[in-house]
C-alpha cells in the first residue's frame, strides 16, 4: 500500500472517531452546570462504638454503627444503622434506626425515618415504641417526634401523632389523635 493510501485510511479513521464522539455527546452526554467536587472535607469511620461519659466518668450513652460520615462544612455527622443506648439508672433506652444524624454541637440526635425504642429494665415492665422523625436532646434526655407513635407495654397499647418523651421520668405525651387500649 502506498503512502497516500495510508494517509487516506488515517484521515477516514480520524473522521469516524470524531463522528462517533459527536453522536455520543449528542445522545448520551449530559450537560450540567454543576461541577461536582470529590468528598474531601470531613471524615468517615467504620465499625464505630462511641461512648460518652458524664463529669464523674460514668458512661451515659453509647452509639454503635457500621459507619459514620462527618461533614466538615455542616459539622453534621450521618450515622448508618445507629444503635443508640441511653444508659439510665432504672434501665437502658435502646434506639434503632436505618439512619441518624448527630448535630454540630453534638447535643442532638435526629432520626429522620422510622425509629424503634425499647426500655430494657430489670425493675420495670418492658416498653416498646415505634415512631419517626424523632429529635433527641441528649443533654436533657428528652425527645420530640413528629410522626405516628405506637407505644406497647404489657396491658397497654397507645397510638397517636406527634410526641414528647422524657426519658428521665419515662413519660410519653402524645400530641394528636390519641388512641389507647388497656387490659385489666
Amino acid at each position: 500500500m502506498s503512502n497516500s493510501g495510508k494517509w487516506l485510511q488515517l484521515i477516514v479513521f480520524a473522521l469516524l472517531a470524531l463522528l462517533s464522539y459527536g453522536v455520543y455527546e449528542r445522545f448520551f452526554g449530559q450537560a450540567s452546570d454543576i461541577q461536582y467536587e470529590p468528598f474531601t472535607k470531613g471524615y468517615s469511620l467504620e465499625g464505630v462504638i462511641l461512648k460518652t461519659s458524664d463529669a464523674d466518668g460514668r458512661i451515659i450513652s453509647t452509639i454503635e454503627s457500621p459507619a459514620i460520615v462527618h461533614y466538615a462544612d455542616t459539622e453534621i455527622s450521618v450515622v448508618t444503622e445507629p444503635k443508640y443506648t441511653l444508659h439510665q439508672p432504672n434501665g437502658d433506652w435502646i434506639f434503632q434506626s436505618k439512619k441518624g444524624e448527630i448535630s454540630a454541637d453534638q447535643s442532638e440526635l435526629y432520626f429522620p425515618g422510622k425509629v424503634n425504642l425499647l426500655l430494657d429494665s430489670k425493675s420495670q415492665e418492658r416498653v416498646a415504641i415505634d415512631t419517626s422523625d424523632l429529635r433527641v436532646d441528649v443533654n436533657n434526655k428528652t425527645g420530640r417526634g413528629q410522626g405516628v407513635i405506637n407505644v406497647i407495654k404489657p396491658g397497654m397499647l397507645m397510638t397517636g401523632t406527634g410526641s414528647v418523651i422524657d426519658f428521665n421520668n419515662e413519660s410519653i405525651e402524645v400530641l394528636e389523635d390519641l388512641y389507647a387500649e388497656f387490659e385489666n
